[in-house]
C-alpha cells in the first residue's frame, strides 16, 4: 500500500521594535544541558536550543508498530459489521475518555463516527443538512472535558455540540456580521472561515491583505495573512502578519496554483495559560517558532539548528501523482497541464523541504513541530527542545498522554485508515 502524509494542516512575521534591543544572557535553568540559551530582550525570551534538553535515552518512545488501525480494508467484499468504508475525507480524531476513537468525515453524508478500538462502529450520528445537529460541511470536530463533542461548520455556521450517544446537547450560532465588523478594514479582507477552535470557545482565522498586487505570470507568490482570535464578545486579538501559502501565478485557462512541497505559515494553539504558536515554515535552515499568550503578547521565540532536508526525486514524483490525481478533471486539460511544467522547469530547482511542516500542541501543553520526513520535534511550553521522535508514516492528527492518532491514506486506491500509536512519555520533567 502506498501511503501518503497528508498536511493538515506563511509568511516573514512583523516582529515588534523591541526585539532590537541589547539582549542579556541567562544561563540555563539547573539541571539542564549546555545546549541551551536564554536571552531576554523587553519581556520577550529568545530561546536558543543547540541540542535537545534530554539524552535520548531518557526521552519518550513511540512504539513501532500500531496500537489498533480502524478501517485501511479495501477488499471489495466485506462482512456485515465493517464499516471501514465510512472512513472518507476524515479530517479530525481524538479519543474520548472511555478509549474510544472519533472522527469527523467530509464523505459521503457528513457524519460523526465513534469507533472501539477493535474496529467496530459505536455511534454515527450527524448529517448533511440545515437543521439542528446537520452540517453543511463540517470542518473542525473537539472533544472538550465530559467527553462533549463539538462540531464546527464550514464558513461560521452554528456549533453543534453532542455526548458521545450523538444527542445534540446544544447549538451555539455565531454572528457573522459581529466577526466581518470586526475584522474587515481598508487593507484587510474579512475571514471565510473558522480556522482554529480553541478550547475555551474562542477561535482563530485568518485574513489576507486586500491590496496585494500580484506578480508576472509564472512566478511564486505569498499573499500576506494575520491570525486573529475571535472572543466571545466579538473582541479581537491580534497576532501578526505573516506570508501565506506559496502558489504559482499562472492565468486561467491553465490555473493550476499548487508548487510542490510549499512553504507556509502554520498557526497551533493549546496549553494552560493558553499559548498560541505561529511559524513562517520557510524553506531551507530557518527553524522558528513564535509563542504567543492568548491575547496576542509575543512571549517567546524558539530556534534550533537544522539540516535542510534534500526533496528527493521520488518524493518529487510522488507529490505530483497525488496532486494531479486530485485536481479536478476540468484543469486537467493538456495545454493547463503543460503550461504548469513550464512554468515550473523556468524556475529555480526546488531543493528543500520547507523547516517546519506542521504544529500541534498535545493534551499535556507541549508543542510538536514537524521537521520533514517521519520527524517530530517536542518542545516545553518553556521553548526548551526535549527531544526528536520518529513516528511512523501518517498525517498525526491528535497526540494525548499516552496515545497518538494518525490518518493514513493509499494514494491508488483512496482508502483511509485512523492509526492510533502507543506513546511512552517518560525521563524527567
Amino acid at each position: 500500500m502506498q501511503l501518503y502524509r497528508r498536511s493538515r494542516r506563511c509568511l516573514s512575521v512583523v516582529l515588534p521594535p523591541v526585539l532590537g534591543v541589547c539582549a542579556c544572557e541567562h544561563p540555563p535553568p539547573a539541571g539542564l544541558t549546555s545546549g541551551l540559551t536564554i536571552r531576554d530582550s523587553a519581556d520577550i525570551r529568545i530561546v536558543e536550543n543547540r541540542a535537545p534538553v534530554w539524552d535520548s535515552a531518557d526521552f519518550w518512545t513511540v512504539e513501532a508498530e500500531p496500537e489498533f488501525v480502524i478501517g485501511g480494508s479495501s477488499d471489495i467484499l466485506r462482512s456485515v459489521d465493517d464499516a471501514s468504508h465510512l472512513l472518507w475525507r476524515i479530517t479530525s480524531v481524538a479519543s474520548l475518555s472511555d478509549g474510544r476513537v472519533v472522527m469527523l468525515s467530509q464523505g459521503g453524508d457528513h457524519r460523526v463516527l465513534v469507533f472501539e478500538r477493535s474496529g467496530a462502529l459505536s455511534e454515527s450520528f450527524g448529517r448533511e443538512g440545515r437543521g439542528p445537529g446537520e452540517f453543511s460541511a463540517p470542518q473542525h470536530l473537539q472533544v472538550l472535558p465530559g467527553d462533549t463533542i463539538a462540531v464546527w461548520d464550514y464558513m461560521f455556521d452554528a456549533v453543534s455540540y453532542f455526548d458521545p450517544s450523538g444527542t445534540l446537547l446544544r447549538e451555539r450560532p455565531i454572528d457573522l456580521g459581529a466577526v466581518f465588523a470586526a475584522t474587515r478594514t481598508s487593507t484587510q479582507d474579512p475571514p471565510e472561515t473558522v480556522h482554529l477552535p480553541l478550547p475555551d470557545g474562542s477561535f482563530l482565522v485568518v485574513v489576507r491583505h486586500s491590496n496585494f498586487e500580484m506578480p508576472s505570470e509564472g512566478e511564486i507568490y505569498r499573499i500576506p495573512v494575520a491570525y486573529l482570535r475571535i472572543e466571545s464578545d466579538y473582541t479581537v486579538d491580534h497576532f501578526g502578519w505573516w506570508e501565506g501559502m506559496e502558489f504559482l501565478h499562472l492565468a486561467p485557462p491553465a490555473w493550476i496554483p499548487i508548487v510542490p512541497f510549499p512553504a507556509r505559515s502554520i498557526v497551533a494553539a493549546g496549553g494552560s495559560p493558553l499559548s498560541v504558536y505561529v511559524t513562517n515554515g520557510d524553506h531551507g535552515d530557518r527553524y522558528e517558532v513564535h509563542q504567543f499568550s492568548e491575547s496576542g503578547g509575543l512571549r517567546r521565540i524558539f530556534r534550533r539548528p537544522v539540516e535542510p532536508i534534500p526533496i528527493t526525486r521520488r518524493e518529487l514524483e510522488e507529490w505530483i501523482a497525488f496532486h494531479k490525481a486530485s485536481i479536478p478533471q476540468s484543469q486537467l486539460v493538456s495545454e493547463g497541464w503543460r503550461a504548469w511544467e513550464v512554468a515550473m522547469s523556468a524556475l529555480p530547482p526546488r531543493g528543500f523541504q520547507p523547516s517546519v511542516t506542521d504544529l500541534l500542541v498535545d493534551r499535556e501543553g507541549y508543542l510538536w513541530v514537524h521537521d520533514g520526513a517521519s520527524e517530530w520535534s517536542v518542545f516545553d511550553p518553556d521553548g526548551r527542545w526535549l527531544g526528536t521522535l520518529g513516528i511512523p508514516q501518517g498525517s498525526i492528527e491528535w497526540i494525548g498522554k499516552d496515545l497518538i492518532l494518525g490518518v493514513q491514506r493509499d494514494l491508488d486506491s483512496g482508502v483511509e485508515a485512523v492509526v492510533g500509536y502507543r506513546l511512552n512519555r517518560r525521563g524527567r520533567s
